[in-house]
């Protein structure tokens, strides 16, 4: 039988385990119920992999010449994820098409589990996985006039709808948390700071985050037109060591700040 939405999950920076998402898997099918559950099509984009292979080569090479491993892992690991999917952007077969391909391909299982049916799409994006999809996006809504990433391919063996589907047109929910996309735009000039077009009339974006999480931002303050597309939404982020301290950053995705709007997200979707 097929499903009735897809829910697509991505991670954020820094080397990521592939089980990410099981914690949330967890608590979320069990506010669902086993029957919503069922009418669930899952899917774990991982993109890690991709970017860590030149970082774990050099982190190898000089870890015995550094102090403060740890911190200096994590900034290796993380914040050239980010410089290295911008810098590589218009480069064919680049990381940033490897990042996009996986994407891209989930859809395409997801298109496939719906039956080939136009049914909504909820996406919940962390930290840099906020970029990561809504350059997705922003690149399949503009791909005619300069194609980036997986858009440079030609894509004739594919009907429309299945096109469609793979361009997000019937996204209806997408979750940003820990977002960092502020720091991706806020150096750009004013008038270039622009969200993604909202693909389709229900099509709503929320965006939470914790004031101590200095990775995750509010996002209406972007431009008008992200204050015209995006709500903020506040939370207070994992528990009593964690809450009130950047640790914050990795706890959304357990918290029911989190989970209960995804579910009630989902129930209202499937008609549950």
């Amino acid at each position: 039988m097929a499903k009735k939405i897809a829910l697509l999950t991505l991670h954020g920076m820094g080397d990521t385990p592939r089980d990410y998402y099981k914690e949330l898997v967890d608590k979320l099918s069990e506010k669902l119920g086993a029957n919503t559950w069922a009418d669930v099509h899952f899917s774990s984009i991982y993109y890690s992999d991709v970017l860590q292979v030149n970082q774990a080569r050099y982190y190898n090479r000089v870890k015995s010449k550094i102090d403060y491993k740890k911190i200096r892992q994590f900034l290796i690991f993380g914040f050239s994820d980010a410089g290295g999917l911008e810098h590589s952007r218009m480069i064919p077969n680049s990381i940033y098409w490897e990042v996009q391909k996986r994407i891209f391909d989930s859809l395409g299982d997801a298109y496939t589990a719906l039956g080939d049916k136009g049914s909504p799409v909820v996406i919940i994006a962390q930290s840099l996985g906020c970029h990561v999809i809504s350059s997705y996006i922003w690149d399949a809504q503009h791909h005619r006039k300069r194609p980036p990433g997986i858009w440079k391919k030609s894509h004739a063996n594919l009907d429309q709808k299945d096109l469609k589907f793979r361009k997000l047109g019937s996204l209806s929910v997408l979750m940003t948390t820990g977002c960092n996309i502020p720091v991706f735009v806020c150096g750009l000039p004013r008038d270039l700071i622009k969200p993604i077009k909202a693909p389709n009339s229900k099509f709503v974006w929320e965006n939470y985050y914790d004031e101590d999480d200095v990775l995750g931002w509010p996002l209406r303050e972007l431009s008008d037109e992200y204050k015209a597309l995006v709500m903020d939404f506040e939370v207070n982020a994992g528990g009593f060591l964690t809450s009130w301290n950047p640790f914050s950053h990795n706890q959304y995705w357990g918290d029911d700040d989190i989970l209960e709007p995804l579910a009630a997200h989902i129930a209202l979707l499937t008609g549950s």
